[in-house]
Order: structure tokens, then sequence, then C-alpha cells
């Protein structure tokens, strides 16, 4: 019987639920092969889209971007980890944003930078 996206990708999640890195990434490996063996590799792209939208309405957010001035400290990224259980977290270092934060949870932005509240304040007085 041919499985839906939405049906693969929940197998997937649900099947990867608490399991080690190694764990994820052969039963990534196993999803592919299924999919080869079915002739179907063409429905990949959507069987990936349809985790991203099966995990985050398990866990919440599926990737967080944060951008700071600066490396994250072990202790800020481990802290972050803890917080976004699950969802990928992806860093970049950026000086222009002078410190603080930019945080993009999957399509919402959060601008906590110094640079970020400059511009605000910048719009706000030629606004005036």
């Amino acid at each position: 019987m041919k499985r839906s996206e939405k049906q693969l990708a929940e197998a997937f999640v649900l099947a990867v639920d608490g399991k080690s890195d190694g764990d994820v990434s052969q039963a990534a490996a196993d999803l592919v092969a299924l999919l080869v063996e079915r002739k179907e590799v063409h429905r990949l792209r959507g069987v990936i889209d349809a985790i991203e939208q099966v995990w985050a309405q398990r866990y919440g957010a599926a990737t967080i971007s944060v951008t700071t001035a600066h490396p994250l400290s072990d202790a800020l990224r481990k802290k972050l980890q803890a917080v976004a259980k699950g969802a990928e977290i992806r860093e970049s270092v950026d000086p222009e944003i002078i410190g603080g934060a930019r945080l993009r949870i999957d399509e919402q932005i959060i601008d906590g930078s110094i640079k970020g509240h400059l511009e605000q304040l910048e719009a706000k007085l030629q606004s005036s």
C-alpha cells in the first residue's frame, strides 16, 4: 500500500523519538532505501518537508537560527538546546549586530540585537 508523504513523515518522527544520532541517521538511510526500492525517490523532498511539519507540530519549532556578534558560549548553547529540545539550531556570527542576538524560529524573527534596536530608534526619530 502506498503511504502518503505525511504518513511516512509521521512514522519517521515516531521511530526516531528519543533515539541517538546514529539511530536517527540509520532511520534516515532506511527511509531513503525504502523510497529507492519502491522507485519513489522523487517523493523525497515532499517527505522531508512533511517531516519538518510533523516535527514542528509534535515538538514545536523545527529550526532556530541564532545570529550573535560573538560565538555562543558552551553554557549558552546548552541552555538553548535544552529550551528548544529537538529543534535544529543554526548559529552564525555577524559583528555588525554589535551585541544581543537575532533569532529566527521557523518563520518568526525576534530581533534583540543592538543594531536592531538602533534601527528601530532611527525609524522612530525619522518619522517624528
